[in-house]
């Protein structure tokens, strides 16, 4: 079992190799949508900053006081940002997001408990614009998902820009119809998911002792998030076996994913494991890097900006690679051309 799983991660970084071009292409995509907020921020700050004592601070460490004061006077989109999603912190903010049904774009935060931020009974969540630019973000991935699956179908590698943007609009019907259909999973997974939550909550609260309790509280949270991996492996599965086999039907292409995954469980999701294996390790080999400084001043934003870029790019790259080794596995398995 562990060969195919190996051979699979060769093949999907192999892919990787042949099409690093996807990588800067696919960075220049997040960064130009991030930027669609972040520079309006940027200059929301500054003119916020300019002619006080508070700017020097921020330039050279963090002045918890002032932010805490021009928290507090915020509404709307910039009422989201804080201090938790400087570094790694946007990993875990996005993960906690997520398992509260507040990702993608909000649509399962129905049986979700309200959370408090602290800030009166306001519940926890984000903004609507920023919900709405990870809606636009999905809509782009979407889109360009059937051309990247083009590309890494090609076993020689080597792409064009038109190429790949005629796949993607070529495929952009079906990959829609795909999205939907794992967005429909996904909320019925968190419906059936809440009354079983609150169960495993209360279990929680009766238990005699404290390793109990915090095993009822991580492990429902456990039990969700390998759920919801699981169901993006057959929706991912179900995007492949649409450009490799041509279908047009995303309802018959994702009941070929289940059917496929489930007969071959242990290869297909031994190799999605190990992608996300890989990408815990890349996130905690950036936390170490990321505290051998402390950023304060230019000399030391650049090169965080850059050591975050480079993550994001590995997250790139590593999407990448899982797509290339799920199109080998199925290939192989389907024994396609």
């Amino acid at each position: 079992m562990r060969r195919p799983i190996l051979a699979a991660l060769r093949e999907g970084f192999g892919a990787l190799r042949r099409n690093w071009g996807l990588v800067p292409l696919l960075l220049a995509v997040n960064v130009g949508l991030a930027a669609l907020l972040a520079v309006p921020f940027a200059r929301h700050l500054e003119a916020e900053l300019r002619h006080k004592d508070a700017a020097a601070g921020m330039m050279y460490g963090f002045d918890y006081v002032w932010w805490s004061e021009w928290s507090e006077r915020q509404s709307g989109w910039t009422r989201s940002f804080g201090p938790e999603v400087f570094g790694a912190g946007f990993s875990y903010r996005n993960l906690d997001l997520l398992l509260r049904g507040k990702l993608p774009a909000g649509l399962y935060r129905a049986g979700a408990p309200p959370q408090s931020t602290g800030r009166g009974d306001e519940p926890l969540g984000i903004d609507p614009a920023i919900l709405g630019l990870g809606l636009l973000y999905m809509l782009v991935q979407t889109f360009l998902a059937g051309g990247v699956l083009g590309v890494l179908r090609a076993p020689q590698g080597g792409w064009t820009v038109r190429g790949l943007l005629h796949g993607s609009g070529f495929y952009f019907g079906r990959m829609v119809r795909v999205a939907a259909l794992a967005l429909a999973a996904a909320y019925v997974l968190f419906r059936i998911n809440a009354p079983l939550a609150r169960w495993a909550d209360r279990q929680a609260l009766e238990a005699v002792s404290e390793s109990t309790a915090l095993a009822w509280s991580l492990g429902r949270h456990a039990v969700l998030l390998l759920a919801l991996l699981f169901l993006h492996m057959l929706s991912s599965y179900a995007k492949v076996i649409v450009v490799l086999e041509e279908r047009s039907s995303a309802v018959l292409a994702f009941v070929s994913s289940a059917a496929f995954c489930l007969g071959h469980l242990g290869r297909t999701w031994g190799h999605y494991l190990a992608i996300v294996a890989i990408g815990i390790a890349t996130l905690v080999a950036f936390n170490g890097i990321d505290g051998l400084w402390e950023t304060t001043g230019y000399k030391t934003q650049l090169p965080t900006f850059v050591l975050l870029e480079l993550l994001v790019a590995s997250r790139i790259g590593l999407r990448l690679a899982l797509l290339g080794g799920q199109v080998a596995l199925y290939r192989r398995a389907a024994a396609l051309p």
